[in-house]
């Protein structure tokens, strides 16, 4: 066990060791409960992680499958749309940045609703198949957009993005500069606190290291948004509606003793049961906020 103090970034209280997974140590803040992977993985990890994936792992399950996943996309859309109704405005005509865009799905139905759509991605693979639909819509870029122009946007999105950052702090930072004053932000991202994390404990699925460095609660989330000038309007669970073999396939990157306890059963299943679309829950939250 190592005797190096560890403080949490969300509020600063001292993190503790909380379990050893896939030659990582997780610790929880004392306080806020927020969990980090440490030590933190190089940035050459990172790449060479990416470009794995892209290539063999869930970003090419999501690029395979990207027609079943619509209706997860949708889903984020109807969230702002609640939010913007009750301001008694819509997504036409809003300006709208998508951080860590991949094929560019989510953009394309916020366009569709008349919204005026950017986004940024840093795999050039991903960026090529977003600018088939978007066509110069979508720039190569690292989460901080350091290669986008520089203007302001009603509404930036951001869906599992913030636990793969060695650094969510600076993020945010540049999220508050990128953003209008009034304007909102959606994200989505596990929540360390759900009930499934608290009980699954280190074979929770988004604990995956290398990918997921930093896993939220609730409250450490709206404490770092909040030193960044964002005010939490809503927070909820996040319900996805997904094929059984999508979710099946998931298994194979996000929590592997799962895919392997269920292979035996899974291969007895009847084509039409694999293909079931059903609403899948893990202990992922859905937060909407707005820049004070």
């Amino acid at each position: 066990m190592t005797s190096t103090r560890h403080d949490c970034i969300a509020c600063g209280a001292e993190q503790r060791l909380a379990f050893h997974y896939r030659n990582y140590d997780y610790f929880r803040c004392r306080r806020c409960g927020h969990v980090s992977t440490l030590p933190l993985p190089t940035p050459e990890q990172i790449d060479q992680h990416y470009k794995a994936q892209f290539m063999d792992g869930n970003y090419l399950l999501l690029l395979n499958d990207r027609g079943r996943y619509m209706p997860v996309y949708e889903g984020f859309v109807r969230a702002l749309e609640k939010e913007l109704s009750r301001k008694g405005e819509s997504l036409a005509g809003k300006s709208v940045l998508d951080i860590g865009c991949f094929a560019g799905d989510l953009l394309a139905i916020m366009r569709d609703r008349g919204a005026d759509v950017w986004g940024v991605e840093l795999q050039s693979d991903a960026v090529a198949i977003a600018n088939q639909q978007l066509p110069g819509r979508v720039l190569q870029s690292d989460v901080h957009c350091t290669e986008f122009p520089v203007m302001q946007f009603d509404v930036i999105t951001f869906t599992g993005v913030i636990e793969h950052l060695l650094d969510p702090a600076r993020f945010l930072g540049r999220v508050r500069d990128l953003v209008k004053p009034g304007g909102l932000i959606l994200l989505q991202t596990p929540n360390s606190a759900s009930l499934f994390a608290r009980v699954l404990r280190k074979y929770w699925p988004p604990y995956a290291p290398v990918e997921h460095i930093h896993l939220f609660t609730e409250r450490s989330l709206r404490a770092l948004l909040e030193q960044h000038d964002f005010r939490v309007v809503e927070t909820s669970q996040h319900w996805k509606k997904l094929p059984v073999s999508y979710v099946y396939n998931m298994f194979r990157n996000f929590g592997p003793e799962f895919h392997r306890l269920l292979k035996p059963a899974y291969g007895l299943l009847p084509r039409f049961a694999r293909e079931a679309v059903l609403p899948f829950y893990i202990g992922e939250m859905i937060v909407v906020a707005t820049r004070v």
